[in-house]
């Protein structure tokens, strides 16, 4: 969670007013003049950005002196430029007034003095502390100011040239100092009121840069804040609420980024691969303040329209009108801020109309040239018609009998396309002609490893045709969250939806230059309750809390509706372990699990699925596990050594516990860090605290952490609950 922030009351009249005066510093570098030290992409445009910005934020205030130095401008950041406008800075500003300092470009830790430096463009490695600015004579220059508010801003930690894919870190412990400057930051901070520091990372981490937002993630959300997006109710942009949208924005892109990965790396490992792309290091920006204080950046500034939209959909049903695809366009207008068109195939309509409309979506130019970073233009294209193939090599997408798109048009419309691409095909099964062949639609319409694409087509039974539709629509309602849903959170939740069912789903995820939203998230510092009810979500009958052991199940539905997430979690594991008998030992034996009352085990069901409207639960779970479950090893060499299953147990068990956010990255999450407010990931809750956990499996005498073996033997725990649950579901439907 973001730390509490400090406030008192805004007061802008000093800078409205021209009384005080507001001093902006602003250095970015890309490339240095010593080799040795690596260039990076965004610093410059960052430097920019976020001048651009600030000034959009400021305009309401009259005094204020803006110097900026990066690679593009007329003035360059060399250290001789940064030193002297410091000095000019220290000599003229007041106590009224407010100094903003930001540097975007490699900090290095000096290895005789160990002393931080700043890095400008004509620094050198071998002479570090007298050709950069040493983080002490920055401080020192400042301290030399009258100004009582200062601003510090680093993003001195880059990791260099970061693509999407296989990110790393960089070898060199010169490149960061972050520990250093923390404790020197914090030193500086205890001294002196007023003064403030926002970081872009903490101790032991790197800021990443991303190719679709244009910047470093930490300074595209600094300058999305200043456009507005941090601004308090009466429009006032303030040190702290910049920092508390900065925090949130930068944990949920490094998140999204890593659900992208794992939905990449499903992939891969379902076609052999076994390259398997590591998770990104986390990047938490830090604030170091002391004391109450309140620094202005600006005020919200007036919204430009933008004659360009970045999202477009079309909606192309070429069946008899649905309901479904009806509202598919609704959300994706509404909570996708697509601009939707909606076809059906009928009428009037010819087959050239259908193309163009395609074309359209995909290759209008001014569309396609978009080069704002705000949004990643994005399309949307949903097609719903029957499959049916003509030649080898060659099958078409009938819409109607006398209109229908060839795949290989489809596929060299795509590749033509410049934007990020969601393709979904609806193929509905004709009747009496048996399935239809969809995989090969996805293989044919991939359009490479480093283009955002999302390809997701189904061959639905031709008895209950809406059946996928209506799953999208169901799976976008679930997604209305704060933090918006990606394609990859999107195709977990459909293959978890559609494990049980008859429909033949094949997807695709690529992408290396940044994440696929299908639904943007929305600004939000806090989420008091992790889910708002949907609209046609009725809970108006009474709950179930039949037990065939009178245990009481009020205080768990009390908590549970209450969104007292925590405790009801805790709740359940000592329901659990008093039906089982087995309150003193405090977790479950396999035959506990085997054994367990149907009827308490669908009472406790029940009560998470329906006060979490679907996203909690342990039939959820269950869906999951359906979806993911697989009795063969990638590892074979490991599978040689302990046993097949025994490995593919581990790597699903690993895979789901991923999934559902009880692993991140190499590591299992203490209980107390799971997600307990805010969005959390689908079947996060309930924890199997029953269960003895994975890092205290006894084997052999000896406790194992992170075994193959030990994770396979709580693994094997879990699927028993999914089948007990299984097995209940059965017993029930004959007994009915």
């Amino acid at each position: 969670m973001c730390p509490v922030g400090v406030r008192t009351s805004h007061s802008t009249h000093a800078l409205e007013t021209g009384v005080a005066k507001l001093w902006l510093l602003l250095v970015g570098v890309n490339q240095y003049e010593d080799e040795q030290i690596p260039g990076l992409h965004y610093s410059a445009l960052d430097c920019q950005g976020l001048g651009e910005a600030l000034n959009a934020a400021t305009q309401g205030f009259p005094q204020k002196e803006v110097m900026i130095y990066h690679d593009f401008g007329e003035q360059q950041p060399k250290l001789e430029n940064i030193r002297a406008s410091l000095k000019q800075i220290a000599a003229a500003s007041k106590p009224i007034d407010t100094v903003i300092f930001y540097f975007s470009g490699h900090g290095m830790l000096d290895s005789l003095s160990q002393q931080v430096v700043l890095c400008l463009q004509d620094t050198q490695k071998e002479q570090l502390t007298d050709t950069g600015l040493k983080l002490q004579e920055l401080l020192q220059l400042l301290e030399n100011c009258s100004a009582q508010q200062q601003l510090l801003i680093l993003d001195a930690c880059h990791s260099g040239g970061m693509t999407l894919l296989g990110a790393r870190g960089e070898t060199d412990p010169q490149l960061n100092p972050t520990l250093e400057l923390v404790e020197v930051l914090r030193k500086r901070a205890a001294q002196r009121k007023g003064f403030y520091a926002l970081l872009s990372c903490d101790r032991g981490q790197q800021s990443w840069e991303f190719p679709q937002l244009g910047h470093g993630v930490f300074t595209y959300y600094l300058i999305q804040g200043l456009r507005g997006e941090a601004a308090d109710s009466v429009g006032v942009i303030e040190a702290d609420g910049l920092y508390r949208y900065v925090y949130h924005q930068t944990l949920t892109y490094i998140d999204k980024a890593n659900q992208q990965l794992r939905v990449i790396n499903q992939l891969k490992k379902g076609r052999g691969d076994n390259s398997i792309h590591s998770e990104y290091p986390s990047q938490t920006p830090k604030r170091i303040v002391e004391g109450v204080g309140e620094v202005i950046l600006g005020l919200k500034p007036q919204q430009i329209p933008s004659s360009q939209h970045p999202r477009q959909a079309l909606i192309v049903e070429g069946l008899p009108k649905s309901k479904n695809s009806l509202d598919l366009s609704k959300i994706l207008s509404t909570a996708g801020s697509f601009e939707v068109n909606y076809w059906t195939v009928r009428g009037k309509n010819s087959q050239l109309d259908v193309r163009k409309a395609i074309q359209k979506c995909l290759l209008s130019p001014s569309f396609a040239e978009t080069t704002t970073p705000e949004a990643a233009t994005t399309v949307f294209l949903y097609l719903r018609g029957q499959i049916r193939e003509t030649e080898p090599g060659e099958a078409r997408l009938v819409l109607s009998e006398d209109i229908f798109i060839e795949r290989s048009w489809l596929r060299k419309q795509l590749r033509r396309c410049r934007s990020q691409q969601i393709i979904i095909l609806d193929c509905p099964e004709q009747q009496g002609l048996g399935t239809v062949s969809v995989r090969d639609w996805v293989e044919e319409l991939q359009i490479g490893l480093d283009a955002g694409q999302c390809l997701i087509t189904a061959a639905v039974p031709a008895n209950d045709s809406e059946v996928f539709a209506q799953t999208l629509v169901e799976t976008l309602n679930q997604g209305m969250q704060p933090t918006g849903l990606t394609a990859a959170a999107w195709i977990t939740q459909l293959q978890v939806q559609l494990a049980q069912t008859d429909i033949q789903l094949y997807f695709w995820l690529s992408g290396s230059q940044g994440i696929i939203e299908i639904l943007p998230g929305k600004t939000l510092f806090s989420v008091e309750n992790l889910h708002t009810k949907p609209e046609n979500t009725d809970n108006s009958k009474p709950d179930d809390l039949s037990s065939a052991l009178g245990i009481d199940y009020t205080y768990l539905r009390d908590l549970l509706k209450n969104k007292r997430w925590l405790e009801a979690d805790k709740e359940t594991t000592k329901l659990i372990l008093k039906a089982s008998g087995r309150k003193k030992q405090n977790f479950l034996e396999i035959e506990d699990v085997i054994n367990f009352s149907c009827k308490d085990l669908y009472t406790i069901d029940n009560l998470w699925v329906n006060y979490s409207y679907g996203h909690f639960g342990f039939s959820v779970q269950q869906r999951i596990w359906q979806s993911i479950k697989d009795t063969s090893a990638t590892d074979p060499l490991l599978a040689l050594m302990i046993g097949n299953a025994k490995v593919a147990a581990s790597e699903t068990c690993i895979d789901f516990a991923n999934r559902v956010g009880w692993r991140l990255k190499d590591s299992w999450v203490d209980y107390e860090n799971l997600v307990w407010q805010g969005d959390a990931p689908i079947g996060h809750l309930p924890y199997f605290g029953f269960l003895e956990q994975v890092w205290r499996v006894r084997l052999l005498g000896v406790w194992e952490w992170h075994s193959a073996i030990a994770t396979a033997s709580w693994w094997e725990l879990c699927v028993a609950l999914f089948s007990r649950l299984e097995s209940c579901q059965v017993d029930d439907s004959e007994t009915a």
